[in-house]
């Protein structure tokens, strides 16, 4: 007998309840085919929504429709049905639909479960004029082309979610429309192709995206699934659904021994039978631990693995660098099966092109436009008062409250004075900033400033802007973007230099402002720390063992007392030798420095570019 999954279950149910409203003591075809795409959750359904169609719209050419499907069919053969042992009644045509689903479900979809999308690809293929009829009720604009089972290639129509899995699955191909020309993600063509390579393999199919919070991870994955549904991807992965997992949702209620353990295997058993799914698990480090109430529990990470192991199904993981190497890559198991790709934050001059169709969404979504002048000015602002987030996320949520002040002013372009208007409280805090404040910042940013600018080793590091207007989290900060290709020599005068950069400001502010805040405490930290890893963990200080490094004292018997009071004096000398670097160079460059520090006094905020001229002034004062 037929296998039919338990959503197909539902909706055969649905149609026997709606039969029998109507006082039918069997189900007709065309009942079945009103709950098929009239019921929410199935793939029709959920198309029609896409398309725009209202849900009142549709409740009420439901009626209409019914009685138009069953004029002139007084006569049926009917027969009888069972299904969860409860033996009913209905139209011998449904059977005939239900045996042409499973010839699909096993012919083109490799399983013997029969589901929705394969009782809705055989109904168009079985009865195109029905088809053809509900289509063209609901959306005129569609033309037939009902050939085949594909149901005229409308690549949301072939699939659906068992119920049980609903609440913690989402189709993300249903975001897309088959006919799309654009993807409003952009960029990422690299990454992309290395997704594909690896989901192409034969075995250990699986990759993690490893980034920043903000730097488009999942972005990238939308991008991945526009390509499968309109069409623009290789050929074995056409037809490909990404399912995304919501790792929270499926633990959700789990408090009782089994009752995880029930939805991972239903999970895992629906991978296993539907092999074109792809399944998506954004913060993937959370699978560790995921559904385990007690020690000795089976978490969704252990229950997944052999799965992964048997290297049939496909999945895509995204997390961030600190969660990666703190939770999943500690599980070798897990990241073995994996293979990483890395998703840097894009330079500045890159997140423009990222973000170009996303601009044209706000837009329609404000009614107003923005020049690429000013969208050039909002990634620079973006960056001065928000650089510990990242792009694109920082710009385009910068971009959506700017276009916010111009559309509530009823302008259908923005102009400098919104972008602005989202810093009020900054700058009136600038304003009010005293004197000796508004000097010492000013030469703290200015002396990182012209370490980054003229030290000869940190090549990977290219400035953007200084700004001393207060931001929420940092009165003041440089703004510069870091050139991954580009390989620093990583000896220890790079480091030197590079402790003396984040000892510049704390330097200048004193030598020039004649003050000392606490606002350099993290610049101390991490230039301590970076001077205590040239001693213990990179071996490159000449005063020290240059022949091993100093693991931590619970494993390392020579991690003696005298020891540590050896590696104290060796990073106290690094970092005098970083002071002293700092020192020499801020002299060198003091006018460089003052005439920075001037000008950040008087406007706050100063470009690479007006630095630049700035500079040139300087040395043809010089």
């Amino acid at each position: 007998m037929y296998k039919i999954d338990e959503t197909a279950q539902y909706v055969i149910g649905s149609a026997r309840l709606v039969s029998m409203n109507f006082g039918t003591k069997f189900i007709p075809k065309q009942i079945l085919f009103l709950v098929l795409y009239a019921m929410p959750n199935t793939p029709m359904y959920s198309y029609f929504i896409s398309k725009g169609i209202k849900e009142e719209d549709m409740k009420e050419k439901q009626l209409e429709l019914l009685n138009e499907l069953l004029i002139g069919q007084e006569e049926f053969d009917i027969v009888p049905f069972s299904m969860e042992e409860v033996t009913f009644f209905m139209d011998k045509e449904i059977v005939d639909i239900i045996e042409e689903a499973g010839k699909i479900a096993v012919k083109e979809y490799g399983t013997e479960l029969i589901g929705v999308s394969h009782l809705t690809a055989a109904f168009s293929k079985l009865y195109p004029e029905e088809f053809s009829l509900i289509m063209r009720t609901f959306i005129p604009t569609i033309e037939s082309r009902n050939s085949g089972s594909n149901m005229g290639g409308m690549q949301m129509l072939d699939f659906e979610l068992p119920r049980s899995l609903s609440s913690f699955l989402k189709v993300l191909n249903t975001d897309y429309d088959k006919d799309s020309k654009e993807c409003h993600i952009c960029g990422r063509d690299k990454e992309t192709k290395s997704l594909i390579k690896i989901l192409m393999k034969t075995k250990k199919r699986n990759a993690v995206l490893v980034g920043d919070a903000g730097v488009g991870k999942t972005a990238l994955v939308e991008m991945f699934t526009w390509m499968i549904v309109t069409g623009n991807c290789p050929q074995q992965l056409k037809d490909s659904i990404v399912l995304s997992l919501d790792v929270n949702a499926i633990v959700a209620g789990t408090q009782y021994r089994g009752s995880a353990e029930d939805r991972f295997k239903k999970l895992i058993q629906f991978l296993e039978e539907n092999p074109k799914c792809i399944l998506f698990v954004d913060e993937i480090h959370l699978l560790l631990g995921a559904g385990a109430c007690r020690d000795g529990d089976l978490d969704l990470a252990n229950a997944l693995k052999p799965m992964l192991a048997r290297g049939e199904t496909r999945v895509i993981g995204a997390t961030t660098a600190d969660e990666y190497e703190k939770y999943f890559s500690k599980d070798s198991a897990l990241r073995r099966r994996f293979e990483r790709i890395e998703v840097r934050e894009p330079k500045s001059y890159e997140v423009y092109d990222m973000i170009k169709n996303q601009i044209k969404l706000l837009e329609k979504a404000h009614n107003t436009t923005i020049s690429r002048e000013l969208v050039d000015a909002v990634i620079l602002k973006a960056a001065c008062f928000n650089f510990q987030t990242k792009n694109p996320d920082r710009t385009l949520d910068l971009l959506d409250k700017t276009m916010v002040c111009a559309e509530l002013e009823g302008r259908s372009a923005v102009t400098e004075a919104d972008i602005l208007d989202n810093f009020n409280v900054n700058q009136k805090k600038f304003d009010n900033m005293r004197g000796d404040i508004k000097t010492a910042t000013a030469y703290h940013e200015a002396g990182h400033y012209i370490l980054y600018r003229f030290t000869d080793e940190l090549t990977e590091m290219s400035m953007l802007a200084v700004s001393i207007i207060p931001a929420e989290k940092y009165l003041g900060v440089n703004v510069y973007d870091i050139d991954s290709d580009i390989t620093p020599s990583n000896n220890k005068n790079y480091y030197i230099q590079y402790i003396g950069t984040l000892l510049a400001g704390r330097i200048a502010e004193k030598m020039y402002s004649k003050t000392l805040t606490a606002g350099a405490s993290s610049d101390l930290e991490r230039a301590t720390k970076i001077a205590r890893d040239v001693v213990t963990r990179y071996g490159l200080d000449e005063g020290f063992s240059q022949n091993f490094v100093v693991l931590s004292d619970d494993t390392n018997h020579m991690y003696n007392e005298q020891m540590i009071t050896d590696i104290n004096e060796r990073i106290k000398a690094i970092l005098d030798e970083g002071q002293k670097y700092a020192e020499e160079l801020l002299m060198e460059k003091s006018q460089y420095l003052n005439g920075l520090a001037k000008a950040l006094i008087e406007k706050g905020m100063l470009s690479n570019n007006e630095i630049d001229k700035l500079f040139k002034e300087i040395e043809l004062s010089m």
